[in-house]
């Protein structure tokens, strides 16, 4: 009971493949300081070569640490399997599985945002012109096009990954060398370890490198961050999927009926996703609850915080696929979302501005547009004539053209 209470094995699936990486350049390291035979080193990574990492997880073993170690020496025997344990620990192992196999979950999560980027610009262009009111405090506000709303998003992404960016360069940073928490008496050149492991750069103070867990905060962090930013959009499409807007005809393989009213079109790919985010908020939570009271130095309870990091990714990487699939699928009613934004009077900021610009000072003309409105006596400026905005970033539909365009231009020539 006490060995399945304490195991982590469920949850070092995800990092099997890295466990073997790193013991592979750990082994080929030892043999290149001559810390270790080389015949030895020869056969325990040929050995690691032939291994599944899937047959690490099983049995009752604490980890996939322990559970590697014990197959290597009951294949090679204890005089050639029994040196994987220079010069190392399972903590400075552990946490280099853990940020090798962070970054190649985010670097899935990079092209998946990277896809969306592309479906984002293409239907920009697509909708360029489609004029809509923008909504501030729920309440129509200034007209704008779908394609400059698209592109609100396309922006946050770009800055999602800016900051990923970041993030990945923290992952990359190898903590190997740094045994338990004060290094090790085997002479490793730990800049050569990295290296041989994939890592671009190393932690260097051994005790911070073993126990520290700040990028996995950090990361989880910018992916939470993203998510919650990205549910304003989610929680829009889910609004005006509904017949009362109507401006939103998902697609049929994203809604779901009712088990008694069948006239329901519940979009439930995106209800679904905005739940998810809550829950990866709550993953974001309980990761920090569970760093914070650990002092300086590896303890078990670190082993509790990764899964919650696994999940925060896995919410983010499914989650950004089924947007991308949403998005690239979706109708937007251009004829009703003309129609609110004529009716509910998205223009008259732009009227006050151009009566401002006119000689009118900005107030005086903008009392004059109200006082209109409450007369039934205006004449806004049209459509058209209010999305003219000469600004870079406006709805203008020729600056969203002209966005849209550069980004596909990148998405032709990208791979993801």
């Amino acid at each position: 009971m006490v060995r399945r209470y304490t195991s982590s094995l469920q949850d070092d699936v995800e990092i099997a493949e890295e466990v073997i990486r790193v013991m592979k350049a750990h082994v080929r390291h030892l043999a290149e300081v001559g810390a270790v035979p080389r015949d030895a080193a020869d056969a325990v990574v040929k050995a690691l070569g032939e291994l599944d990492p899937a047959e690490l997880i099983g049995g009752e073993f604490e980890d996939v640490h322990e559970a590697l170690e014990k197959r290597l020496i009951d294949k090679l025997g204890e005089e050639v399997g029994g040196w994987v344990g220079l010069g190392r620990s399972r903590n400075d192992h552990v946490a280099a599985a853990i940020r090798l196999a962070a970054l190649r979950k985010t670097g899935e999560l990079r092209r998946a945002a990277g896809r969306l980027r592309c479906v984002l610009a293409r239907r920009a262009l697509e909708y360029a012109e489609c004029a809509m009111p923008s909504f501030t405090h729920f309440q129509p506000a200034q007209v704008i096009t779908f394609g400059h709303y698209l592109l609100a998003v396309d922006e946050l992404v770009a800055e999602f990954l800016h900051v990923l960016k970041a993030a990945e360069d923290l992952l990359a940073r190898s903590p190997l060398g740094a045994g338990p928490a004060g290094g090790v008496q085997t002479s490793i050149d730990r800049r050569r370890l990295a290296e041989l492991a994939g890592f671009s750069d190393v932690v260097e103070n051994a005790l911070y490198a073993s126990g520290g867990r700040f990028f996995a905060l950090v990361l989880a962090s910018a992916v939470v961050s993203f998510l919650a930013e990205l549910s304003r959009a989610v929680d829009d499409f889910i609004r005006w999927n509904s017949p009362l807007i109507g401006y939103v005809e998902a697609p049929d393989d994203h809604v779901s009926t009712s088990s008694i009213m069948p006239h329901k079109r519940n979009l439930v790919t995106l209800e679904v996703l905005r739940a998810r985010i809550g829950e990866a908020l709550g993953h974001l939570t309980a990761l920090h609850a569970v760093v914070m009271k650990v002092g300086m130095g590896y303890s078990l309870d670190l082993q509790e915080a990764t899964r919650h990091l696994w999940a925060v990714l896995k919410t983010a990487t499914e989650g950004l696929e089924v947007f991308t699939d949403f998005v690239e699928k979706m109708r937007f009613d251009c004829g009703k979302a003309r129609q609110d934004a004529e009716r509910y009077y998205a223009t008259s900021s732009d009227t006050a501005e151009t009566l401002a610009l006119a000689g009118t000072p900005f107030r005086t003309a903008y009392f004059q547009v109200a006082r209109q409105i409450k007369e039934g006596t205006a004449r806004l400026l049209s459509l058209e004539q209010a999305l003219r905005r000469p600004t870079l970033g406006s709805a203008n539909p020729e600056e969203v053209k002209r966005a849209a365009s550069a980004r596909l231009a990148f998405c032709r020539q990208a791979t993801f």
